[in-house]
């Protein structure tokens, strides 16, 4: 069982390997975050295996890279740019959200997701279809997805016209293709990632249209126990006629091991920032609510909320935890 109470595990030469990570950045905008690299670097050399990390602020132009140019395994955080597909296709009409798509038990996979649980039959619209592949990554629904945009290639496609290289899909959802190596569903670059998801919250990805449908499926999420973790999102705000100080829009990936996620905060007075953290190799296996891997995306979300809040120092709105660094 791994420790997260902060007993370093690593050797000084680890964290200096990891600082030097950092010093060897290529430039996505001339402002890097010194202070904030630091602390990164610091949270990486305190757990197992291995933290990449992409974020910038969107106001400033300041930016944090750690292992940046690395590719990682996404997880289901590959489904964001199966959903980047699709919105195209609905904004050029080559695809309808309104189509009703028939629920067969051949469809069903395991995993995450809720259709897998509902009888053969049900005829749910492609836009529920794509909200559950999101929301609740569904695994279910990510293929029934990928069938309507054309399948694999028409996604790594699409990657390829946004300059994004790195973003490869690899297959359908099939645990008897992805097996115990998750990196046969996906992978990307934090770089590369954090161009996509900035591109979707400045209005850039096959434009304005498509990028603000993405970011409103994006803005359901209900899981928020990686990078908003120790953040004060409020889910609910809507329904409850709330203004929270600040809102999410992500989209997250869990596997054994591995833990990833991608998105925007924005703050409420004004200003936002767009992010990619992935972490893989850990030596904690588990789905458990306390996993290192959503731990430690927890305190790199709590950094950065922390770092880039624009608002007066008592009023972040972050939460205390044990897990971060005394």
């Amino acid at each position: 069982m791994i420790s997260l109470r902060w007993q370093p595990h690593e050797t000084a030469g680890d964290v200096l390997a990891a600082v030097g990570d950092l010093e060897r950045v290529q430039n996505m905008h001339d402002d890097r975050d010194e202070v904030l690299e630091s602390t990164l670097a610091g949270l990486a050399a305190r757990h197992s295996g291995v933290l990449g990390v992409a974020a910038r602020n969107l106001t400033t132009g300041a930016q944090v890279l750690l292992r940046a140019d690395e590719v990682f395994p996404t997880a289901s955080v590959i489904k964001l740019p199966i959903l980047v597909e699709l919105m195209r296709r609905a904004a050029d009409g080559r695809a309808s959200l309104d189509e009703r798509i028939e629920l067969r038990a051949a469809d069903k996979r395991g995993g995450s997701g809720i259709l897998k649980t509902f009888d053969a039959g049900l005829r749910p619209s492609l836009r529920d279809v794509a909200t559950l592949m999101i929301v609740l990554s569904d695994n279910t629904a990510t293929n029934l997805v990928l069938d309507a945009v054309g399948g694999v290639d028409a996604v790594n496609a699409a990657m390829d016209e946004l300059g994004l290289p790195s973003v490869r899909l690899h297959h359908r959802v099939d645990f008897e293709v992805i097996g115990d190596d998750v990196r046969r569903l996906g992978e990307a670059s934090p770089r590369d990632m954090l161009a996509l998801v900035a591109g979707i919250a400045e209005r850039s990805v096959f434009g304005r249209a498509v990028s603000e449908a993405v970011e409103t499926v994006l803005g359901a999420q209900q899981y928020l126990d990686q990078v908003p973790r120790y953040v004060q999102v409020e889910p609910y705000a809507a329904d409850l006629g709330l203004t929270p100080a600040l809102t999410v829009a992500n989209k997250t990936g869990f596997f054994p091991g591995t833990r990833a996620d991608t998105g925007v905060v924005r703050f409420r007075d004004g200003g936002a920032f767009a992010y990619a953290v992935f972490h893989h190799g850990s030596q904690d296996g588990r789905f458990l609510p306390e996993s290192e891997g959503s731990v430690l995306a927890g305190l790199v979300g709590k950094a950065l909320v922390e770092h880039w809040w624009p608002g007066a120092a008592d009023a972040v709105p972050t939460v205390p935890t044990a897990y971060a660094p005394r």
